[in-house]
């Protein structure tokens, strides 16, 4: 099985976060650029430099949009009032970039993207990225600060362990460590569980409803229970995961790999299902979308020039049914785009 289009639009730039809100992709990239694809017609509308360090995360919310970055900043930017004619994306003039409307200064010296929820966003703690901070977003007033506080504990001879990643839920926070465990937080700081999913750093988390799935540094990958933080292991055969999301359904979830590979496995019993094999380095981000369905015969291999560049809207694939869609953002500035059933 091959990708039925990549997208080569930032270059050889690392991509770095990957956002789908109805029909578009938005993408981060290492040098703090942002762009937004159209997925009607598989090509960017618009990109701008949206900070001047390496974007962690990118959250499309409506007609606004959430930029996170190592600079040390969170943007919120406004989305022009009409999208921008697709053309090439020089010819986007300053009136149809998003606008900056609010920023908000935050410690990002770790790799930890942050939780968007609410209204909110939960980032690592301003002085001890081991900490948490909750932070309402138009106003930057910290809510709650240094949740974990009382319960991380530095070891003998070592730093205390750095958050990795987060995600705001109902009434508290799950969050990855550097030492491998994954721990549910109330805002009012009280620990509800803890798990040691990994030997070695947690890398990347993704949640459902129900379930959370967990890959790190080391060969594991961990699915949890966000209630009560039971957990079930898979080894699998190679170490180096480095990102993983979860199907709409819940059913499924892939997992992007240091060795540049994308494998499916079984939300039930971690079983693999598939193994999706284009990029070839570290696969940074994964998304689900739903897109027009193209047809069987635009696949395209990885000798071919930059799909998105290389077809106009005139040519663009005619659309079908919806088709739920994987996208892959790599460490080698390329998105593949994978019919995902």
């Amino acid at each position: 099985m091959k990708p039925y289009w990549i997208l080569r639009h930032h270059g050889s730039s690392s991509i770095r976060s990957i956002h789908h809100d109805r029909h578009s992709l938005f993408v981060g990239d290492e040098t703090g650029a942002v762009s937004i694809v159209d997925l009607h017609h598989l090509r960017p509308t618009v990109r701008w430099n949206a900070h001047t360090d390496s974007i962690l995360t990118v959250i499309s919310l409506g007609d606004h949009v959430l930029t996170h970055s190592r600079d040390n900043n969170v943007h919120l930017w406004k989305l022009p009032d009409s999208s921008p004619a697709l053309g090439t994306l020089s010819q986007v003039d300053d009136a149809q970039k998003p606008q900056l409307v609010t920023s908000v200064g935050v410690n990002a010296l770790n790799f930890s993207r942050c939780a968007y929820n609410d209204a909110r966003i939960a980032v690592p703690n301003a002085l001890d990225a081991a900490y948490i901070d909750v932070i309402e977003l138009q106003s930057g007033v910290r809510l709650v600060e240094a949740i974990g506080r009382p319960d991380i504990k530095r070891t003998a001879g070592s730093r205390m362990p750095i958050v990795m990643s987060l995600h705001l839920v109902a009434g508290g926070v799950v969050a990855g460590y550097e030492d491998g465990w994954v721990k549910r937080w109330t805002l009012d700081g009280e620990l509800v569980w803890q798990t040691r999913c990994h030997s070695e750093s947690v890398m990347s988390t993704a949640i459902s409803t129900k379930f959370g799935v967990s890959v790190g540094a080391d060969d594991r990958i961990a699915r949890f229970d966000l209630l009560t933080g039971e957990m079930q292991l898979l080894q699998t055969k190679t170490p180096g995961k480095a990102s993983v999301a979860i199907a709409p359904d819940a059913n499924t979830f892939v997992v992007g790999a240091w060795d540049g590979s994308i494998r499916a496995y079984s939300m039930a019993d971690l079983t693999e299902l598939g193994n999706l094999s284009y990029h070839s380095d570290t696969v940074e981000c994964l998304e689900f979308a739903s897109m027009p369905n193209p047809d069987d015969e635009t696949d395209d291999d990885d000798d071919d020039d930059d799909s998105s560049d290389r077809h106009s809207s005139q040519h663009t694939p005619p659309a079908r049914d919806n088709q739920l869609v994987l996208a892959a953002g790599g460490r080698d500035g390329k998105i593949s785009l994978w019919k995902y059933f």
